[in-house]
């Protein structure tokens, strides 16, 4: 009987610290006006252009 006690103890201990965990969220959620910038949709642009006329 001992033994399933502690075996049900260490399970409830570890579905408790999976749900802390996954309910914590986020390290780091951006605020508004915070440098976002990630460039990911910037206009691409060659660094050697046709110098043709």
């Amino acid at each position: 009987m001992l033994p399933t006690l502690i075996v049900l103890l260490l399970v409830v201990v570890a579905v408790a610290a999976i749900v802390w965990v996954v309910r914590k969220g986020p390290p780091h959620v951006a605020r508004p006006g915070e440098d976002q910038d990630t460039a990911w949709n910037d206009p691409i642009t060659p660094a050697d252009r046709d110098r043709r006329p």
